[in-house]
């Protein structure tokens, strides 16, 4: 999280600059080249077929894909249009991949217009940088929006922590319990935990200024905000499937806060991922139990262990029997890769195919036995048993 901005001498790049490459449109024209080695840049055709260049400043991510910014001499950020996947490995124009067509960031012959479409601060930073302040209160653009640090810090999850640092560093010795930070997730219920982690996870979350400008933080307590969300009907259609559930990786929190595991236990984003896993760089989804994953849901589900195979219908050691592959089927676009859905529906459902077609409805099944029919569906789940449909949660929920 603290990698999800950079300035350029404090990170690694996943691209390479060292070399000047050109960027063609579908008519073959040359709209943008890259290069600079050391010292990269971007640089786009202007009017006239001249050529303005841009050095990149910052970079956004670190894991998966890597985008990058350049910081204009009054302080406003542009994300340029080219992406690098680390996946594939290869440049991509990331916002055409997701946006409707007509996008003007999507067009990368358009990014020296330096549009509100491109601003970092507006689009980025709520949730790629700390403790964000509107300082012009009447600026709408919010492209002069200034922040603590780049990337996440530790106070934006567990509140302001000044004083906890200093106790610490004066006495190692210190109870921690009476030093602590604000929010220790420990002690928070499942609810307060993931609305902490939404704050951010959730696409969807509508956010007000606070008194003085904040647009991500709060000064006073509970230090985070409770976060309305727009509702799906009113969201992108390529965001959700026509069943109902998310499409896209972005929405994950909206997903989770859906799942029975939510609304009926106690589950929270941390009973599964490890903010601060000590594997980082070979566990990139920070999962608790990497090696055995099924022991997140035997945390509440033990008794399902005694009798694996006659709960999946397929044999224990085989991946049909792994607690995802019905449960969080990879169905959800992330970067260059399908996520696990985090709805954590029960059973797949023959009937939603049949309506809406596998395009509109992908099935957990027909993932892993592409080809067969849903008749043959229908008959693979007929013995299938279907738990109790988790109750509605409540407006203060």
């Amino acid at each position: 999280m603290a990698k999800m901005l950079r300035p350029l001498k404090e990170t690694s790049l996943l691209a390479d600059f060292s070399e000047t490459r050109e960027f063609r449109n579908n008519a073959g024209v040359v709209e943008a080249r890259i290069g600079g080695g050391a010292q990269p840049f971007f640089e786009f055709a202007e009017a006239g077929q001249t050529w303005k260049r841009y050095p990149v400043d910052f970079t956004i991510g670190s894991k998966w894909q890597q985008a990058y910014a350049t910081r204009l001499a009054d302080g406003r950020f542009f994300v340029f249009p080219l992406q690098y996947n680390g996946l594939s490995r290869e440049w991509l124009n990331y916002w055409k991949t997701i946006d409707p067509p007509g996008s003007v960031r999507a067009a990368v012959n358009r990014f020296p217009e330096l549009s509100e479409a491109t601003s970092y601060q507006r689009n980025c930073a709520v949730c790629h940088t700390s403790q964000l302040q509107l300082t012009v209160r009447n600026d709408s653009s919010m492209e002069r929006a200034t922040f603590e640090e780049p990337g996440v810090n530790c106070e934006m999850c567990h509140g302001p922590s000044a004083r906890h640092a200093q106790q610490m560093k004066a006495d190692q010795g210190a109870s921690r319990a009476r030093s602590g930070p604000p929010f220790r997730f420990a002690s928070l219920d499942h609810v307060e935990a993931t609305l902490i982690c939404g704050q951010c996870h959730r696409q969807s979350a509508m956010r007000a200024l606070g008194p003085a400008g904040e647009m991500n933080y709060s000064p006073e307590r509970p230090f985070f905000a409770r976060l309305t969300s727009a509702l799906s009907a009113d969201l992108n259609p390529r965001a959700v499937y026509k069943d109902g559930r998310y499409r896209e990786t972005t929405f994950i929190g909206e997903a989770f806060m859906r799942s029975a595991c939510f609304l009926r236990g106690e589950a929270q984003c941390a009973s599964c991922h490890d903010p601060h896993p000590a594997n980082a760089q070979t566990n990139p989804t920070s999962l608790r139990f990497l090696s055995d994953p099924d022991r997140m849901c035997l945390q509440c589900h033990g008794s399902m262990s005694e009798k694996i195979s006659q709960h999946t219908h397929h044999g224990e050691k085989s991946a049909g029997s792994r607690c995802t592959a019905c449960h969080m089927p990879r169905i959800m676009n992330a970067l260059g890769f399908r996520a696990a859905s985090h709805q954590i529906s029960d059973i797949p459902r023959a009937a939603t195919l049949a309506q809406f077609g596998a395009e509109q409805s992908p099935n957990a099944c027909l993932l892993c036995h592409p080809g067969k029919s849903i008749q043959w569906l229908v008959e693979q789940l007929s013995g299938y048993s279907r738990p109790a449909t988790p109750r509605r949660a409540s407006p203060g929920e």
